[in-house]
């Protein structure tokens, strides 16, 4: 089968974190016999990609203007940033839909990540009659179900209008249902992958001794919470030695980096920058906890991973970590923006009060029993593009019939 994936977050380059899960994705599908092909935004310069053919970047605007995609946070913290980034948003549409209208027709159907290339993907419609599987990853679900707005209507026109709609968590497809009761019967859940490398890394081998190594990896912005993290590190008890690695880059890096001078924190507190995502497994190696405070998540995939790695992990609960992590199994909750609570959780970890191997064992426990592997989730992925192909069919069989 011939799939057009359409993305607003794909890597530049092999060792770009962006949209790396895409990319991924895609190796999967292939290697699962399906033929794909990319279309993504450009960013502020020429990316790389080993196989040029597969990845298709439509400009938008001049190369320096080009920041509304591909940047930590995606569209909507784009926006948020800078509102002069709004006088972009037309162009970006045009040319998006330009480029789906263009190339759709090569292809037996349209794979688009958020709801906005959903919405594109179905509007352009009329040009290359082509059926459209639309997966949300929260943050595109989150802003279209409770805002207003074009945002707000380019989120419905895509779960109204898709022959399918996936979540990558079992919350946003609960929420879908309420919110449309009449599309129920095409929602889908399907979990994103895991690497086999991180299923690889030996526990036993994970450092023993102290310091207390924990590991945040995501981007740096504010709805990720990484202030609430630093807050907590200075509220821990205990003399005991902790060191903290902070991988990923973002517009918040200058306002972490100030608040851990102020707060006293340079000796335990580590900025890596953007690492390439072959790095990640063996970062997580080296340390003893994820620990994840967001304030909103989709199914954050390094969560994931980090289960996968048998590291537990420490994460607000929200509905994205809440489905994943097991509180006092696989890890621990703390409530969303709680420093305190964070702080707590810490401070038992450090007087020994909790079995930190038993809980990543049981971790990647579930994760096996769960198939959590990029092989089983392109396999789902391909029985609902044949299932999605087959009603596209029907329904053009139904029209030649009536004509």
């Amino acid at each position: 089968m011939r799939i057009l994936i359409v993305t607003t977050s794909f890597p530049s380059n092999p060792d770009d974190a962006s949209g790396a899960f895409v990319a991924k994705f895609m190796k999967a599908l292939e290697q699962s016999g399906q033929s794909c092909c990319v279309l993504t935004p450009a960013s502020t310069c020429p990316s790389y990609w080993p196989d040029s053919s597969k990845v298709l970047r439509f400009r938008y605007a001049p190369w320096v203007w080009q920041r509304l995609a591909q940047q930590p946070g995606g569209i909507p913290n784009a926006l948020e940033k800078n509102s002069l980034f709004y006088v972009l948003v037309p162009f970006f549409l045009a040319s998006l839909a330009r480029s789906v209208a263009r190339l759709a027709t090569k292809f037996d159907l349209i794979h688009a990540h958020w709801s906005i290339n959903g919405a594109l993907s179905v509007i352009t419609r009329g040009f290359h009659n082509r059926p459209v599987v639309t997966t949300l990853h929260g943050s595109d679900h989150a802003k279209g179900l409770r805002g207003k707005g074009p945002f707000a209507w380019f989120h419905r026109k895509a779960v109204l209008e898709s022959e399918f709609v996936v979540a990558v968590s079992r919350a946003i497809v609960h929420q879908m249902e309420t919110a449309f009761p009449e599309r129920s019967s095409v929602f889908r859940f399907i979990p994103n992958g895991v690497d086999n490398e991180f299923y690889s890394i030996n526990p036993d081998e994970r450092p023993c001794n102290l310091p207390l190594r924990i590991l945040y990896v995501g981007s740096l912005i504010p709805v990720k919470g990484v202030d609430i993290l630093l807050k907590a590190l200075t509220l821990v008890e205990g003399s005991a030695p902790v060191k903290t690695t902070v991988v990923g880059t973002g517009p918040e890096y200058e306002n972490l980096s100030d608040a851990v001078s102020s707060l006293g924190l340079r000796d335990k507190v580590q900025f890596l920058g953007p690492v390439s995502p072959n790095d990640v497994p063996n970062i997580m190696a080296e340390h003893h906890l994820l620990v994840l405070p967001s304030y909103r998540e989709g199914r954050p995939s390094v969560v994931l991973e980090a289960m996968a790695a048998a590291m537990p992990v420490v994460a607000s609960r929200i509905d994205g970590t809440r489905e994943l992590v097991k509180h006092g199994e696989t890890g621990w909750l703390f409530p969303a923006g709680d420093a305190e609570g964070l702080a707590a959780i810490l401070s038992s970890i450090m007087r020994g009060e909790k079995d930190l191997r038993g809980a990543g064992v049981a971790g990647r426990r579930w994760m096996l029993e769960n198939k959590m592997t990029w092989k089983e989730t392109a396999s789902q992925y391909i029985e609902l593009y044949k299932s999605a192909v087959a009603r596209r069919d029907a329904v053009k069989t139904k029209i030649s019939g009536h004509e």
